[in-house]
């Protein structure tokens, strides 16, 4: 008898639909950006309402202030309408738009602090490498023993320690549940780097808050290789 999950379904036809409503969207979108595209506003607001509250969340966890991202978030929507046009369907309007957002985000977080470097990049690239390397949604959690309260707030000061690339890696694997070639496409970077950023984020992350919360957090792998180094 095939598994059932969480749902009710088993994990293919849980898959299945899931991939039948992505398509669903994209074909809504592609209709409400040529309507737009022709001068129709309607359009444009019903795309606006349906992208603006995960645009914002986007905006908030990488520049990290209410009134920054809520500006980033107009501002992207005006690129948008402003490009309409341009628009060629390669990728999602989500990609595109989150694109749009993480550039804009970049932009505000380095005019907030001239002269001080933004940074974006990691030096292991792991396309290619082994599966258990790569980070993926729906692992283990090393955090399931605390509290859930405790956890987000311990989780939302990890976030604010980290730079803008892992917070974003993080928040659109994690919160939006981007493939790596969708975040690649939003990063404008290779898959590999995205691969990079989340092994990085998590790692940093673990370890924030093993310091914060001492042993209800696992150790990371680093910790317990040192601790078996001779």
């Amino acid at each position: 008898m095939a598994a059932r999950s969480e749902n009710g379904l088993n994990p293919e036809a849980d898959a299945t639909s899931k991939a039948q409503d992505a398509a669903r969207a994209r074909q809504r979108d592609r209709d409400l950006i040529d309507r737009a595209a022709a001068g129709d506003l309607r359009a444009f607001e019903e795309l606006v309402r349906h992208h603006q509250r995960r645009a914002h969340a986007v905006a908030y966890g990488i520049v990290r202030n209410p009134e920054d991202a809520r500006e980033v978030a107009q501002d992207a929507f005006l690129r948008v309408h402003r490009h309409l046009k341009d628009f060629e369907g390669g990728a999602s309007f989500s990609t595109w738009l989150y694109r749009i957002v993480y550039n804009l985000s970049i932009d505000l977080l380095r005019r907030r602090s001239p002269g001080r470097a933004i940074e974006l990049e990691d030096h292991t690239d792991l396309d290619g490498a082994p599966d258990e390397w790569l980070p993926s949604r729906g692992e283990t959690n090393p955090f399931a023993a605390l509290d859930r309260t405790r956890l987000v707030e311990g989780m939302q000061r990890c976030l604010d320690e980290l730079p803008p690339h892992h917070r974003t890696a993080i928040l659109l694997r994690e919160v939006e549940g981007m493939s790596y070639e969708e975040i690649a496409e939003a990063m404008e970077v290779p898959k590999g780097t995205v691969m990079s950023r989340l092994f990085h984020a998590r790692r940093k992350m673990q370890r924030m808050l093993r310091e914060h919360f001492g042993d209800e957090v696992p150790k990371t792998a680093d910790e317990r290789d040192a601790e078996e180094a001779p």
